[in-house]
C-alpha cells in the first residue's frame, strides 16, 4: 500500500480512474500534492514478473470485493505501478523487463530517454519478449529501438546480458522460415550492438533464436576477453559456423537445451578451442547423439561437470577416454536405456553420480537398477539418484542390494519411512568397513512411530548425517 504514496498526482488520477475514487479515497490531494515516500529511487533491483506478482496478490486482497477481470488487473491497473517504479528508480543495477510493456497506455508519457539515463550502474539486464495473441508486436518497435539504443550507449558495463526473443507458436523441430522474422532485423543489430559495446561481458543467455544466430556468435567474439559463461536455449544452429566460440579464451560454462540443426561436420572446428571448458551441459537437443559425443571429445580434457540425457555406449566411451579430470557426471533418463550401455560405466573416473530419471517406458526397470549397481566403479563415492515410479522403494533395494560399499555420500528421493530405513541400515551393515558419511531422504519433517525413530537413532548412531535430499543436488 505504501506504494501508492510514491505515485504522484497522474498517477494516483489513473489508478483512481480505474479502481474507482471509493477504494483509494484515503489519499488526497490538492494543487500543491506531493509523493509522501521517495524510496523507489534507491531501488537496485526490478524484476517485471517478481512486481507483477506482488501488485496482484495485493490488488486481489486489497479489492477483493470488486470484481475486476484478471485481464483488467493485468492489462489496465498493474502497469500504472509498474510505470511509477520505472519512473522513480534512479539506481538499478539488475534489470528484468519485459519491452511489450513500453506499449501499454499508463506508458504513453513515459520517457524513456530518462528512464535510460539511470541505468549507468546496471551490471545485469534481461530482455523479455512475447506473443501477443501469437503474433509479435511489429508494427511499432521504435520504442524496443530507442531503449536498446540508449542501452547501448549507456549501460556499457553489463557482466550479465540475458535475451529472450518471442517465443513462437510452431514446435522447435518444424521446419519454418517465419521463426526468424518474429524479432525486427533493426532490433537484432542493436542486440548484437549492445553485445559488442559491453567492457566486460562475463554471462550471456539466448532463447528462441533462428536464423539470426550467426550474427550474435559474431558478436559475442567482442566479448573474448571476459565471456566465461554462455547458455543457447531453443537455438536453430542450421548452417552455423562454430568457429566464432573458439576464441572465446576465458569460456568456462556451455549450455545447449532443445536446440537444433547442428551436424557432426559443424563440430570439427571445436577441435581447435582455445578455452578450456569446466562445465558443459546438454538437455532435450533434437540432433543426433554422436553431435553430442563428439563434442564431447573435443571440448572434453578439462572438463569438471558434465550433463548428458539417454546415454549410448559411444557417448559413455567418449566420456571415459576424453574427460578425465571429470568430478561430476548428470545423467538424464527421458524414455528408456539399453542395458548395455551400463557395462561401460565401470570405466567412468568421475567421483559423483547424479541420475534423474523422468519417465522410463520398458518393462526392464528392475534389471536396470541391479545392472546400475553392479557396474558403479568405487571411485563412485558419491551417488544421487531421483526416481518418477510408484515402486520406488523397490528399485531403491535393488540398487542397495546390489551396489558397492565404498559410497560416502547417498542420496535417494523417498520420504523417510519403516521399509526404507531397514534397507538403509542392512546397506551399513554389510559392510564392515562404513564408509557412509551423509544419507539423503525425502519428507523429514513427517512424524516418525517408535520403531521408524529407533531405526533412524541407529543409522546417526554410526556417524551418518541425515539431510534433505534436495539439499545435496548439485544441478
Amino acid at each position: 500500500m505504501t506504494l501508492i504514496f510514491c505515485f504522484n498526482k497522474e498517477e494516483i488520477i489513473q489508478l483512481k480512474n480505474q479502481l474507482g475514487v471509493e477504494q483509494i479515497n484515503n489519499i488526497n490531494f490538492d494543487e500543491e500534492y506531493k509523493p509522501l515516500f521517495k524510496y523507489l529511487k534507491y531501488l537496485e533491483n526490478y524484476n517485471y514478473f517478481t512486481v507483477n506478482s506482488i501488485i496482484y496478490r495485493w490488488l486481489m486482497s486489497y479489492c477483493s470485493s470488486l470484481l475486476f477481470s484478471q485481464n483488467k488487473i493485468c492489462d489496465d491497473i498493474i502497469p500504472i505501478f509498474q510505470q511509477s517504479i520505472l519512473r522513480q528508480s534512479e539506481n538499478i543495477k539488475q534489470l528484468d523487463i519485459l519491452l511489450q510493456l513500453f506499449y501499454n497506455e499508463s506508458f504513453k508519457n513515459f520517457n524513456i530517454q530518462n528512464f535510460t539515463s539511470n541505468l549507468t550502474r546496471l551490471n545485469s539486464l534481461s530482455l523479455i519478449f512475447l506473443l501477443k495473441g501469437g503474433d509479435y508486436i511489429t508494427n511499432n518497435n521504435e520504442i524496443e529501438q530507442e531503449f536498446l539504443t540508449n542501452i547501448s550507449n549507456i549501460s556499457l558495463n553489463l557482466s550479465k546480458l540475458i535475451i529472450k526473443l518471442p517465443r513462437t507458436q510452431r514446435l522447435l523441430y518444424q521446419n519454418s522460415t517465419s521463426n526468424n522474422n518474429l524479432i525486427n532485423n533493426n532490433n537484432m543489430e542493436k542486440f548484437c550492438i549492445v553485445i559488442q559495446k559491453q567492457n566486460k561481458l562475463k554471462i550471456f543467455k539466448i532463447s528462441n533464436c533462428f536464423s539470426l544466430l550467426k550474427n550474435i556468435l559474431l558478436s559475442l567474439e567482442f566479448q573474448h576477453h571476459s565471456l566465461v559463461h554462455i547458455e543457447f536455449i531453443k537455438c536453430d544452429f542450421n548452417n552455423i559456423n562454430l568457429k566464432s566460440l573458439n576464441n572465446l579464451y576465458n569460456l568456462e560454462y556451455l549450455l545447449f537445451e532443445i536446440c537444433k540443426g547442428l551436424l557432426l561436420n559443424q563440430c570439427e572446428i571445436l577441435k581447435f578451442t582455445s578455452f578450456k571448458l569446466k562445465s558443459l551441459s546438454f538437455k532435450r537437443n533434437l540432433w543426433n547423439v554422436d553431435v553430442t559425443s563428439l563434442m564431447i571429445k573435443y571440448l572434453g580434457s578439462s572438463l569438471l561437470r558434465l550433463l548428458i540425457e539417454n546415454p549410448t555406449i559411444p557417448l559413455i566411451e567418449n566420456i571415459s577416454l576424453y574427460c578425465p579430470n571429470l568430478v561430476f557426471l548428470k545423467i538424464r533418463i527421458n524414455f528408456h536405456i539399453d542395458l548395455s550401455v551400463l557395462s561401460f560405466f565401470n570405466n567412468l573416473r568421475i567421483r559423483i553420480l547424479n541420475i534423474n530419471i523422468f519417465y522410463y517406458y520398458s518393462n526392464n526397470i528392475n534389471e536396470f537398477f541391479i545392472n546400475l549397481a553392479n557396474n558403479i566403479p568405487i571411485n563412485i563415492i558419491n551417488i544421487s539418484i531421483h526416481l518418477l515410479n510408484s515402486n520406488s522403494f523397490l528399485r531403491f533395494k535393488e540398487f542397495l542390494e546390489n551396489c558397492h560399499n565404498n559410497f560416502e555420500i547417498i542420496n535417494l528421493n523417498h520420504m523417510i519411512e519403516l521399509q526404507f530405513l531397514k534397507i538403509i541400515l542392512n546397506y551399513i551393515e554389510r559392510s564392515n568397513n562404513n564408509n557412509l558419511k551423509i544419507l539423503g531422504m525425502t519428507k523429514l519433517d513427517k512424524e516418525l512411530n517408535n520403531e521408524e525413530l529407533n531405526l533412524l537413532n541407529q543409522i546417526k548412531s554410526k556417524g551418518i548425517k541425515i539431510v534433505d535430499y534436495y539439499s545435496l543436488l548439485l544441478t
